[in-house]
C-alpha cells in the first residue's frame, strides 16, 4: 500500500514539481497539495492531491487519484468542485503509477492550460441528479423534427415506462412522447407503438437559445439564475398552470423541460422537478416611476433545484456504438419462420439498427422453446409471432414491427400457389420486401418461393443436427444447393432426433450457445457481402470440436 514516506521520494524525482507541501492521512486517504513549473508554464500552479485505499487500483472505474485547483474551474475538464477530468494508464507498480498520475497532471496542464485545446466532441454540461422524496425521476427523449426559437414553450407529453432501482434508490422512467406547441403537437421519432400509447403524465418545457449553465459548462442550481433568461409570459403561464392544477394535483411531481441547441443544432433537454403547490414563484407588485400600477408580475424565488436525470435517445445515439451495414438497416426485411434460428434473425437485426421488419409464423411457443431461442418463460403459453413482436419493440423504440397473416405462407402458399390470382397476391406481398429471411426448414415453401420471380433478395438459413453445420442460401439458387448439401455432403445425423413423449414432429438437437454461434457468424458475414458489394455465393458453415474453429465455405 501507498504511504506518505514513498510518496514524497517518488515525487522528489520528477523535477516538474518545485514543492512538496504538507502531506498526512486521514481515514486512509492520503491528502497533500504541490507546486508544479515547468518550461512553457508562466507560473507556478498549486494542486491539491487526494489518493485512495484502492490506489493504484482503479475503484468502481474511477481513478482513485484526485487533482483540485478551484482557480481554474472556467477551463475544460475541470470540474464544479475543482477536481481535474483525467483518465491514467493502469500501471499495478506502485512507483511508477505515481509517477505516470502526476505526469499526467503535467501533460493535462500543457494540453488545456497553456495550449488551451478545444475538443472535437461534444460534452454535456455537468448536472447533479437530485432526488425527490428518495426517489429519482427520469426523462428519455429523442429527435422531434423541428426546430425551436428562443423563448418558446408549452407542454410535454409523456408516459410512464417503468419503476426500478437506480444507485439502490427507487427511480421512475418515463418517456417523451410528444410537444404541445402553438396549438401544435410535434412528435417524437419513435416507432408507431410508442407514439400511439396514450400519454397519461404532462410536463412543461422552455427553450433557450444558450445552455443554461454557468461558464457554459455547470449547469444552474438555483432558481433565480433562470430569472433573467425566462420571459415573464412564462412565468404567467407558470402561475396560471399552478392555479388551475392545484385543487386536484397538489404535490404532482412536474417535470420542467429546459432545452438548448448544442452540436449541428441538435437539441438537448434537462429536466427540473418542481411540485404543484410549490413552485419557485411569487408574485410581485410593479412599480413604474416608484408607483404600484395595480399589476402583478411573476417572479422567480432563490431556492435549490432538484434536476431529473435525462438521456438522448435519437436513433445516432442509441446505434452510435455500432450498426449493421446501412443496405441492411434502411432496408424492408420479412422473417419467415420464428423458431431458434428466425428469433435469433429478429433480434439480431433489431440490435443491429434495422427498422423495418415484419414476422410470420404459425406457430405457437412452448416451454422447451426457450432454452434454445429468444423467448422468455415468464410470458406462457402464447404466438410465437406475439412475443416476438413485444421483444423487438421492447429492444429499439425504432424499429417498425408487423405481423404477416401466417396463411400467406402455409394454407394460401401450398394450396393456391399454382391459381394465378392467388400467385400474384404471393409475389406481390413478397415484393414489397428488400430482404426476405426464410428460416422454415420447409422444403415445400422452399420450392414454391424459388417459382417466383422477385424483386428482392431471398435469403434461406437452416442448420443440421447438433449444429454442426450451418447452411446459407441467396436466391435465385435455393431449393437444389439447399437439398443437396442436406443429402448429399452434409453429415447430418438424422437417427439422433429429440422425440419428445407423444405424436409430435421431431426437432434437430442443439444447445443455444450453438446454435447462436452458427447464427451470428452467418449474418456477420451477410453484413460484410452488403457492405462490400460482394458477389451473394452460397455458403456453409461448419464447425471443428476439437479445435473449437468456424469455417466458411463458399459455393
Amino acid at each position: 500500500m501507498i504511504n506518505i514516506e514513498l510518496l514524497k521520494e517518488t515525487l522528489k524525482r520528477l523535477s516538474f514539481i518545485k514543492n512538496i507541501n504538507e502531506i498526512n492521512c486521514e481515514d486512509s486517504i492520503i491528502r497533500g497539495s504541490i507546486v508544479i513549473l515547468f518550461d512553457g508554464l508562466k507560473s507556478s500552479l498549486n494542486f491539491r492531491f487526494e489518493i485512495y485505499p484502492p490506489y493504484p487500483l482503479k475503484y468502481h472505474g474511477s481513478e482513485s487519484i484526485k487533482f483540485y485547483n478551484e482557480d481554474l474551474i472556467a477551463i475544460n475538464h475541470v470540474m464544479q468542485d475543482g477536481s481535474i477530468c483525467i483518465h491514467n494508464s493502469h500501471n499495478t507498480d506502485l512507483k511508477q503509477k505515481i509517477l505516470m498520475d502526476f505526469d499526467s497532471l503535467k501533460q493535462w496542464i500543457q494540453k488545456y492550460y497553456i495550449d488551451k485545446e478545444k475538443d472535437l466532441n461534444y460534452e454535456h454540461i455537468v448536472v447533479e441528479e437530485g432526488l425527490v422524496e428518495e426517489k429519482y425521476y427520469s426523462y428519455i427523449f429523442t429527435d422531434i423534427g423541428y426546430a425551436f426559437s428562443e423563448g418558446d414553450f408549452g407542454q410535454v407529453k409523456i408516459f410512464f415506462l417503468n419503476n426500478t432501482l437506480y444507485k439502490d434508490k427507487e427511480i421512475e422512467n418515463f418517456l417523451v412522447q410528444k410537444f404541445v406547441f402553438n396549438k401544435s403537437e410535434i412528435p417524437c421519432k419513435w416507432n408507431s407503438h410508442y407514439k400511439n400509447i396514450q400519454a397519461q403524465d404532462i410536463g412543461l418545457f422552455y427553450f433557450f437559445d444558450k445552455h443554461p449553465a454557468k461558464m457554459n459548462k455547470f449547469i444552474f442550481n438555483n432558481w433565480s439564475e433562470f430569472q433573467e433568461l425566462v420571459s415573464n409570459k412564462f412565468l404567467n403561464y407558470l402561475y396560471q398552470f399552478e392555479q388551475k392544477h392545484l385543487k386536484h394535483f397538489k404535490g404532482y411531481v412536474l417535470p420542467l423541460f429546459f432545452g438548448y441547441r448544442t452540436v449541428n443544432n441538435e437539441i438537448h433537454w434537462q429536466v427540473a422537478l418542481i411540485k404543484v403547490g410549490a413552485f419557485p414563484i411569487k408574485g410581485e407588485a410593479e412599480v413604474l416611476l416608484g408607483i404600484k400600477t395595480g399589476k402583478w408580475n411573476t417572479k422567480l424565488i432563490s431556492s435549490d433545484i432538484k434536476w431529473a436525470l435525462t438521456r438522448d435517445s435519437s436513433y445516432k445515439y442509441f446505434f452510435g456504438r455500432g450498426t449493421l451495414d446501412k443496405s441492411i438497416i434502411e432496408s424492408k426485411i420479412l422473417i419467415i419462420g420464428l423458431g431458434a434460428i428466425g428469433s435469433m434473425v429478429a433480434k439480431t437485426l433489431t440490435r443491429g439498427g434495422c427498422k423495418y421488419i415484419d414476422i410470420v409464423d404459425y406457430d405457437t411457443k412452448e416451454p422447451e422453446n426457450v432454452c434454445r431461442s429468444e423467448y422468455l418463460f415468464q410470458s406462457g403459453l402464447c404466438d410465437k409471432v406475439r412475443e416476438i413482436e413485444s421483444l423487438l419493440i421492447a429492444i429499439s423504440p425504432f424499429v417498425e414491427v408487423t405481423i404477416i397473416k401466417k396463411e400467406y405462407f402455409g394454407l394460401i402458399a401450398k394450396m393456391l400457389y399454382k391459381d394465378m390470382e392467388a400467385r400474384s397476391h404471393l409475389i406481390a406481398t413478397l415484393n414489397e420486401y428488400d430482404i426476405v429471411f426464410d428460416c422454415t426448414t420447409d422444403n415445400d415453401l422452399m420450392h414454391i418461393i424459388e417459382t417466383f420471380e422477385l424483386t428482392g433478395q431471398i435469403i434461406n438459413m437452416s442448420i443440421t443436427n447438433h449444429a454442426q453445420e450451418l447452411v446459407c442460401a441467396f436466391s435465385p439458387n435455393i431449393y437444389n444447393f439447399v437439398n443437396t448439401q442436406f443429402s448429399e455432403i452434409l453429415n447430418n445425423d438424422l437417427e439422433d432426433l429429440y422425440e419428445p413423449n407423444g405424436c409430435w414432429n421431431p426437432t434437430f438437437k442443439a444447445s443455444y450457445n450453438d446454435i447462436n454461434t452458427l447464427v451470428q457468424f452467418a449474418i456477420k458475414h451477410i453484413n460484410n457481402i452488403y457492405k462490400n458489394s460482394k458477389e451473394k455465393n452460397n455458403f456453409v458453415i461448419g464447425t471443428n470440436a476439437d479445435e473449437l474453429t468456424l469455417e466458411i465455405k463458399e459455393y
